[in-house]
């Protein structure tokens, strides 16, 4: 029980017992209140006081991070999943706003998460031209705002070019996408550290840059449409949704597995696969050399 429905039955109790006769014992002629409703009136009052205090707008400190409103059913655990880098950190977080206790978290109230504590961006937004813009899902946000140079991506986050725009993010694993005009894409995390994180290429274009590592257990990427889904460890390929929601892959250096209605091809550098909205990838077909991209 919340202190709110505990202060709702403190307060209906209190209404009955005061009703109730026996309540009151007589000594002297002069009514004397039993314990009970001492205590209740204690209990009444201790809430009250918590109540009031959890009720005040307590103002966030300056300094970089995201500030978010707390909602109706958040917990401070649900919080700290949500928003916190290492939930394990709660403690931190109850600090850096100046809460001693965590049942003054109520919804309504703002809470500052410090960047030091909030989960790390997916990508930066590295550079655009023409007409960005971003919709941060992340922080709850409804409404598309101008993108900025630099600034993170989380997951949920989605980013769009206008006509003449373009624009290049980069991922913290160093993978380079690259946008063209009238495109839309959305930030997707790996459920586990060992899942890919994801892009999903709403429409337009995107150029995918994924650096190759030694390393025999690096992280795969995946990148979705809604007619397909392409894995790959190392690769340098063009993906293109069409208005239809029909996917052109074309890859230029590594390999792209691609797979549609439960069946996969794999597209080897200079090739190129087409998958038509519900139906398999065709076989690889040829394709020329790729343009050179900027600062490979």
């Amino acid at each position: 029980m919340n202190n709110q429905n505990l202060l709702k039955t403190c307060s209906r109790f209190l209404k009955e017992r005061w009703k109730d006769s026996s309540t009151f014992f007589v000594s002297n002629r002069k009514p004397i209140l039993n314990y009970k409703i001492c205590l209740v009136l204690f209990l009444h009052f201790q809430l009250t006081t918590i109540l009031a205090e959890s009720k005040k707008n307590i103002q966030p400190p300056e300094g970089d991070g995201i500030t978010i409103i707390v909602e109706k059913g958040q917990t401070l655990s649900i919080i700290s999943k949500t928003y916190l880098d290492d939930p394990r950190k709660w403690k931190e977080l109850l600090k850096s706003n100046q809460i001693d206790n965590p049942n003054l978290i109520i919804p309504g109230m703002k809470l500052w998460i410090p960047k030091s504590l909030g989960k790390k961006p997916l990508a930066d937004l590295q550079r655009f031209t023409g007409t960005t813009e971003v919709l941060k899902i992340s922080q709850k946000q409804n409404d598309w705002a101008k993108a900025t140079n630099g600034e993170g991506l989380y997951a949920k986050d989605e980013v769009r070019t206008l006509k003449e725009s373009e624009a290049q993010f980069v991922f913290l694993s160093g993978s380079r996408f690259e946008i063209t005009e009238n495109s839309h894409v959305i930030m997707e995390r790996g459920k586990t550290d060992t899942e890919p994180d994801e892009l999903f290429l709403r429409q337009g274009r995107i150029r995918s840059l994924i650096p190759k590592t030694k390393s025999p257990n690096q992280k795969m990427f995946l990148l979705k449409t809604e007619s397909a889904e392409s894995v790959v460890k190392g690769t340098d390929f063009l993906t293109e949704v069409d208005g239809n929601g029909n996917t052109t892959l074309s890859c230029y250096e590594g390999a792209v597995s691609v797979t549609a209605e439960k069946v996969t091809v794999q597209v080897n550098a200079g090739f190129a696969t087409y998958v038509e909205k519900g139906k398999a990838p065709l076989k690889p077909f040829s394709v020329p050399n790729p343009p050179i991209p900027e600062n490979k």
